[in-house]
């Protein structure tokens, strides 16, 4: 695939139709400083290029454009590519934007659209299948980088792998070996039974296959131990490197990170101060709501004591009423126990209930000692008697519940008014004069956070300060992390220890292996050598050893194969190795497989010296190397080529190393496009570099006229400085 044009609308800082790029079959420059849209530009392609995404963004629409819209009108967002992949093709994504309000925005669906010619005609097709078709996923993972750190593909453990499967041969063997194998296990369980019912070997065959099974588990779990030591020996050499790499910067590194440490500790505390102040809850738990109406606090108070007062009165009343009622009803008993001629009648209760009743029963008055039958006037007297003692008593309970009842009225059941009231004589004299100060209190408080605030910023400053010095060391020591430089690095003795030890014993389980296998071949010859009475054992025999040897045959080609291959990608790698570092060292590039049957990158000099530690540019220019023989490997075994596209990839280099290389890239006949701010110093292009080249350069920067502080009004523009 070789990209012709390339056409962006409203994607991001891109804003209208008018930014479009053109490209040769070798090298184009796309030249721009920090923030003039070079990782805009890649972004996109890796939008268009991924076929994984199904909706739009607005986070991929352009400020400006969006700004420009009125309610109800509406635009695309889109990225167009021509490209030559067995004739011309294009494929372009898009969707629509609506502005919908004042400040919201609706995004349509997303099409993807593609088109190829077929003879004659141009063909509308699937953009998603077209991009899979003629730059899939695999492909992208191998051509496209933002930044110099991406550009080690081996930093993946699959990406051996995958390349092997795509690129070579040694897949079709996989099946091959696999199946030789099962066909050699299978001819040999044959073999091994049909000597097990022979009569004359039987015996001594099953005492031999069972010492086989046994050394075949020994060797099993040595093989395995083997591997297991083999990762830890990986494992410490890995650690080794980074500590002995980057012992030289440990001191640096501590004097930093203290530095660092306590910035952030007076940043937490200024944090902690400013926290500390809390407006929302200081409102009621400090009465600061009350600071701006005295007014409305006057008038509280006047409005609790107007109702205080009226509750006094109220239930001043209201005790009066209780007293009259009850003074009613003693009155209305006084009157029940007056005769008609105005004199008191005996007390009701003389002579009681008791006696009474005894007397009826008795027919008899026990007060005067006179007899009364039943039906006289003195028995009738009595039993009259009786029931006005009864009565008497009902009417003194209905009395006496009336009077309670009277007596446990409330006429306030809660105190309210009198929380109220006392809340307002709280907020008097001393109360009112701190919420007089509140005002004050207010502005301290707000004055004080301003200065936290503004010292708060200083220690930001300082600590960002720190963390550029200390992002720029680890830039210097390699890009490792800092969890490494954190470490001591005085514990290398004992990982030298730890690798020593792991060394001796890999070598004891290596001999151990080279022991057990020699037994295993001794047993397997001990075995054939038998001479069984059936003929049909022989043949099974002859049959199992051919399909080994055809098993063992394969599995060597499939490993002759790879080493081969890797050969191969080195070859290649050291050409564009050696020619994009023609003057300057360069150092000859090796695939070394490791424990995990991943491979990983190394740089050795001519003396079989590895090179532990390149430098920036030296690392640049060996992944490179093998990204260029990659794309050779996918021209020749696909018959096909795709572009190697870098943003920022050559940010380490100086200027002599830097024009070196673009001369050379200039040279090489593979589509190579690279966004990159070589070239300029202080907003001025370097032409006379850049007339040396014989490629296309593109010039993108902010249109003049930004706000630096509304993204709204910044828009990239594309000027094409050279053909």
């Amino acid at each position: 695939m070789i990209i012709k044009e390339i056409k962006i609308k409203n994607f991001r800082s891109y804003y209208g139709d008018k930014n479009v790029f053109n490209f040769s079959d070798g090298l184009t420059l796309i030249l721009g400083e920090n923030g003039d849209g070079k990782t805009t530009f890649f972004e996109a392609l890796q939008w268009l290029f991924n076929t994984t995404i199904d909706k739009g963004s607005l986070e991929h629409i352009s400020e400006m454009r969006k700004s420009k819209l009125e309610v109800g009108e509406h635009d695309e967002v889109s990225v167009f590519m021509s490209f030559e992949h067995d004739g011309l093709k294009s494929v372009e994504k898009s969707f629509m934007f609506e502005r919908t309000g004042e400040n919201s925005f609706k995004v349509g669906p997303l099409s993807f659209r593609g088109c190829e010619t077929n003879g004659a005609e141009r063909e509308q097709v699937s953009g998603k299948r077209l991009i899979d078709r003629c730059y899939d996923a695999f492909i992208q993972r191998f051509s496209m980088f933002k930044g110099e750190s991406e550009l080690n593909v081996f930093n993946d453990k699959t990406a051996l792998k995958q390349l092997v499967d795509k690129f070579s041969d040694i897949r079709k063997f996989d099946e091959l070996v696999e199946y030789t194998q099962v066909f050699a296990e299978k001819s040999n369980a044959a073999y091994l039974k049909e000597m097990r019912s022979d009569d004359k070997v039987s015996k001594e065959a099953k005492t031999i296959e069972s010492q086989i099974l046994n050394v075949n588990q020994l060797i099993t779990e040595l093989r395995k131990d083997i591997r297991e030591k083999e990762e830890s020996i990986e494992v410490y050499s890995t650690k080794l490197e980074e500590l002995e790499a980057n012992q030289e910067t440990s001191e640096r590194y501590k004097e930093i990170e203290n530095r660092r440490k306590t910035q952030v500790e007076k940043l937490n505390s200024f944090r902690a101060r400013i926290s500390a102040v809390d407006y929302n809850h200081s409102l009621l738990d400090k009465l600061w709501i009350l600071c701006a109406y005295p007014k409305i606090l006057n008038e509280f108070k006047q409005k609790c004591s107007a109702l205080s007062k009226e509750k006094r009165k109220q239930e001043r009343d209201f005790v009066k009423m209780q007293a009259e009622e009850i003074g009613k009803l003693k009155a209305v008993r006084e009157i029940q126990g007056t005769l008609v001629n105005g004199a008191p009648e005996l007390p009701w209760y003389l002579p009681n209930q008791e006696t009474m009743e005894e007397m009826i029963n008795d027919h008899i008055c026990k007060v005067c000692g006179r007899p009364a039958e039943e039906g006289s006037d003195a028995y009738k007297f009595m039993v009259a008697k009786l029931q006005e003692y009864k009565r008497h008593v009902e009417l003194k309970l209905k009395a006496e519940t009336e009077a309670k009842n009277i007596e446990e009225q409330e006429l306030f059941k809660n105190d309210f008014i009198e929380e109220l009231h006392n809340m307002s004589i709280s907020l008097s004299g001393s109360n009112q004069s701190l919420v007089s100060g509140l005002a004050q209190e207010i502005l301290d408080r707000q004055e004080l956070v301003h200065r936290f605030r503004l010292e708060l910023k200083k220690v930001e400053e300082k600590l960002q300060d720190i963390q550029d010095e200390k992002a720029r060391l680890l830039i210097q020591a390699g890009n490792v992390s800092e969890a490494v430089l954190e470490k001591d690095f005085n514990d290398i003795k004992g990982l030298f220890n730890q690798k020593e030890r792991a060394n001796v014993r890999l070598a004891e389980l290596n001999s151990e292996l080279e022991i057990h296998e020699s037994i295993k071949k001794n047993l397997q010859e001990k075995l054939d050598a038998l001479d069984p009475q059936s003929s049909q054992v022989k043949v099974m025999r002859d049959v199992h050893r051919t399909l080994d040897e055809i098993a063992k045959a394969f599995g060597n080609a499939k490993e002759d194969n790879l080493r081969r291959f890797l050969a191969e990608m080195e070859n290649k790698a050291n050409e564009y190795l050696e020619t994009l570092s023609a003057s300057d060292f360069h150092g000859q590039i090796r695939l070394v497989q490791t424990a995990n049957e991943s491979t990983e990158i190394k740089l050795f000099s001519s003396n079989r010296t590895e090179i532990k530690k390149p430098s920036s540019s030296q690392e640049t220019v060996m992944y490179m190397s093998i990204l260029f023989a990659i794309s050779d490997f996918t021209q020749e075994r696909r018959s096909e080529d795709y572009p190697l596209i870098f943003d920022a990839a050559t940010s380490s280099f100086g200027d002599v190393k830097e024009d070196d290389f673009y001369n050379v890239i200039n040279t090489i006949k593979k589509q190579c496009i690279i966004v990159t701010k070589d070239f300029i110093t202080k907003g001025e292009v370097h032409l006379k570099d850049i007339e040396k080249l014989n490629c296309p350069v593109y010039r993108i920067k902010k249109a003049v006229g930004y706000d630096q502080s509304n993204l709204a009004t910044i828009r990239t523009t594309v000027d094409k400085i050279k053909e």
